[in-house]
């Protein structure tokens, strides 16, 4: 070739490269950004019935969680985790409500449908236990490649006007079928296997049939929990239990079994949703105390064998330095 022929193809092959890299950096979803953002803040509030009816909600009988004028009385460990929800709202809400969405995250490409995966409640100091103000500060984390789609990580921070933190918690959720970005940020995923050999202790609590009419009044308003028809357009046959009504039953388990049920000794716990539970069906809760902190757990349907709730861990304080 002559050199201009040869001109003409390198100018051609710089265009295609130029083209290519062009292309590629305009697919990738900008992650970054949104992690790097300034945290929302969300005014969150509740009072003392708010905390009564959670407790319910998920099951207690404990005059600790569920009688006002227990010497004892104290909020249930993990109801801050529908303060994600119900934000300062008095009333019900429509859904998604606004505390929900006023993280900003990115809207990934390919996305199917999003999946409740992960949560980690930490207590860093006790909840007032009458009617409270709080800011919960929230962003997003992280955005990882996790198999079929993207593992996004939102953290919280629930703090006063002072801000005097007295929770921290980890949202994820899995976007099925996203693409076309990168991995930013930090994960707070980590695997937890349950041990092969019996569990110390195996705790059953049957779901009420009507336990989501009552669990959603603290806060998620999600349809396909009582509404037949929300359920089947969501791909289910009937309404299912609110995942985090599950968290918060399997936690009251655990926290019995090995705590006598004491809000003090709770620090953190951190659990996966592996499949979902229907009104009527019975968890049976399988706890193994790996030291005199850490508590492994996972969470089976009685009625079909299934595990519903994976990777559980909970960490508690020393009973001798209470």
């Amino acid at each position: 070739f002559g050199s201009s022929s040869s001109s003409t193809l390198l100018s051609c092959f710089v265009d295609f490269v130029a083209f290519c890299i062009f292309s590629s950096s305009t697919t990738m979803t900008d992650v970054k950004s949104f992690i790097e953002a300034p945290p929302s803040k969300i005014r969150v509030a509740y009072n003392t019935r708010d905390l009564l009816l959670y407790a319910i909600g998920i099951g207690s009988t404990d005059p600790r969680y569920v009688y006002e004028k227990d010497p004892n009385f104290a909020a249930f460990p993990t109801y801050p985790i529908c303060l994600t929800f119900k934000g300062d709202s008095p009333d019900v809400l429509s859904f998604p409500p606004p505390a929900m969405s006023a993280v900003r995250t990115p809207a990934l490409e390919g996305v199917k449908v999003g999946l409740d995966a992960e949560k980690i409640i930490e207590k860093i100091n006790e909840l007032p236990t009458t009617a409270t103000e709080l800011i919960l500060e929230g962003r997003l984390a992280g955005v990882h490649k996790r198999g079929s789609g993207a593992l996004t990580e939102n953290i919280y921070e629930l703090k006063d006007e002072t801000g005097k933190i007295y929770y921290r918690i980890i949202s994820a959720g899995f976007a099925v079928g996203a693409k076309n970005f990168k991995d930013a940020g930090v994960s707070f995923s980590r695997q937890i296997k349950a041990p092969k050999e019996e569990p110390k202790y195996v705790i059953e609590t049957k779901i009420d049939e009507f336990n989501a009419n009552i669990f959603r009044l603290s806060g998620d308003y999600n349809p396909l929990h009582v509404d037949p028809q929300a359920a089947k357009k969501g791909g289910f046959e009937t309404p299912i239990i609110h995942g985090l009504c599950s968290l918060g039953h399997t936690t009251r388990c655990v926290l019995d079994a090995v705590a006598g049920g004491d809000a003090k000794r709770f620090k953190s716990v951190r659990m996966r949703f592996a499949s979902p539970v229907i009104p009527g069906q019975t968890l049976q809760v399988r706890i193994w105390p790996a030291s005199a902190t850490e508590v492994k757990f996972e969470t089976m349907v009685k009625e079909t064998g299934k595990v519903c709730i994976s990777n559980g861990m909970m960490e508690l304080h020393p009973a001798g330095k209470l």
